[in-house]
This record gives structure tokens, C-alpha cells and sequence, in this order.
């Protein structure tokens, strides 16, 4: 044991503080960045949740970059937990990288983002839509080449609840489901011309499926996107948008990397 101001402190508590300064601090020369680009570390005391909170708020950061789960002295950091709080409290952007679907400098891979094709999820609300700036900031910094979005909307052909009595959700209409499918595709329009004009190339696809954090998972592998960003809830059409639902499916399920956004509140 060795005392300190905070009381006894056990060496071995000293010795893993040690071997955790010494990975950073060799992780901080291996990272190859562009000139000009300053890479520091840092080592938190206290829950890991609220210490990165505190520290991204103390130190203004744009982007909060993790994987959802890690191994040995990491092994909390997993979705669930740190990266799942972190996604609830942070008013900025944090990227999650499954490690099983990204093979990082050294393994084998390459230490590039292939995030050239962007797969957003709308719902038609402004909300959902704050994803598309920082989207666009990650997209710039993307070594694959040109870079393009898919915009999608999933329309679920299911009401999501039954009548009085009945036990069962309650099959959409037909009808009324080419209708809002006719709703979705203008909306996806109105903002793929915004995105455009800023040279951006953009397609956009609407599908009706139900489930839609599998439906947006499914497309990402079928378009071969590189990222897929979304807000983590929405508004109106696809509520059903918060982390624990749709954002949380996606995340667990799908191996391509995901932004997910928090917007802070609008002050009017």
C-alpha cells in the first residue's frame, strides 16, 4: 500500500494506471494523421460514463469517436453501458465503430474510413434531419474517394396497434400505405435538392418493411454503405427513432460504423 491525499492506494491500482498511460501513450505515436494534427491522451478517475461526459463538455469536442464494446482493461466500454450513456447525455455526434467490423492498422487493415457512401434514415422531421450537418463534416474527411448519400425512409405497413379489444396491431390499408409512401418520397425529395445544390450526389429510396431498425440495417449491407447516421429520435412518422429502438437496433445488429446524433434542444 502506498498513502496518498485520497488515503491508502493499492499498488496494484498504481501499476494498472501506469500500464494504461504507457497504451496511450504508444497508441498516440502509432496514429498516423494528417500534418498539421495534434493527437493527446488523457486519464479520467471516477465512473467512466459521467467522467467522458465532463471531459467532452470541459474540452468543447465536435466528435466523440468509440467502440462499441472492447477487450482486457476496456472491456466496459460497450454498448450498453459507456457508449449507451455517453449517446443519452452528449449534445455532439459520437461515432461507433463495431471492432468486429473494422480491422484497424497493424491487423491486417488499413487505419482509413471508407465512409464515401453515407446511408441516412428520415422521418420527415426537421429533428431527424440535424444529422445531415455533421454527416456531411465526416463525409469530407472520407479518403475513399467521391462521395455520395442515400437518403431512406421506412414506412411500416403496420399500424402499430389494434382496435378496441383486439389483441393484435391492425395491417395498414393499402392504400393508405402508397399514400404515405408518396408522402415519404416527397419529403426524401424536397431534401435531397438541398444536398444537391451543395454538390452533393444523393439518391434516395423509400421501402416498407416492418421492424425498421432491420430494415435500415438490411439496406446499409444491400447498398454497401459506409456509414449510417441518424439522429437518435425522431418525430411524427417514425417516433419509434430513439436509442433503445430503432438507433440501438441498428447499432447492435449492423457492422457498418454509425453516427448517432443527439441534437440539443432548440432554444425559441
Amino acid at each position: 500500500m502506498i498513502g496518498g491525499d485520497a488515503g491508502p492506494v493499492p499498488i496494484s491500482d498504481i501499476d494498472l494506471r501506469a500500464k494504461e498511460g504507457e497504451y496511450l501513450t504508444g497508441l498516440c505515436q502509432r496514429v498516423g494523421l494528417p500534418e498539421g494534427l495534434q493527437v493527446d491522451h488523457v486519464q479520467l478517475e471516477g465512473d467512466p460514463g459521467p467522467a467522458l461526459e465532463g471531459e467532452v463538455r470541459r474540452g468543447l469536442d465536435d466528435l466523440v469517436v468509440m467502440a462499441t464494446h472492447g477487450r482486457g482493461a476496456f472491456s466496459r466500454m460497450w454498448l450498453g453501458s459507456v457508449a449507451d450513456f455517453l449517446v443519452r447525455h452528449l449534445e455532439v455526434p459520437v461515432l461507433l465503430l463495431r471492432p468486429d467490423g473494422f480491422r484497424a492498422e497493424g491487423e491486417g487493415g488499413s487505419t482509413d474510413f471508407p465512409f464515401g457512401h453515407v446511408l441516412i434514415p428520415l422521418d420527415g422531421s426537421e429533428l431527424a434531419e440535424r444529422i445531415l450537418p455533421p454527416a456531411l463534416e465526416l463525409m469530407r474527411l472520407s479518403t475513399s474517394g467521391p462521395s455520395r448519400i442515400t437518403l431512406l425512409s421506412v414506412v411500416e405497413p403496420v399500424l402499430g396497434g389494434g382496435e378496441a379489444g383486439l389483441p393484435f396491431a391492425v395491417p395498414l390499408d393499402p392504400t393508405l400505405l402508397q399514400e404515405h409512401r408518396a408522402i415519404a418520397e416527397r419529403r426524401l425529395s424536397l431534401v435531397a435538392q438541398r444536398l444537391a445544390a451543395q454538390g452533393v450526389t444523393v439518391d434516395t429510396q423509400v421501402i416498407s418493411a416492418t421492424g425498421a431498425g432491420a430494415a435500415i440495417a438490411a439496406e446499409a449491407e444491400r447498398v454497401g454503405a459506409g456509414l449510417i447516421a441518424m439522429t437518435t429520435h425522431g418525430e411524427r412518422g417514425l417516433r419509434r427513432l430513439v436509442l433503445g429502438s430503432v438507433a440501438d437496433k441498428v447499432v447492435r445488429s449492423s457492422h457498418v460504423p454509425t453516427l448517432v446524433f443527439r441534437p440539443p434542444p432548440v432554444l425559441l
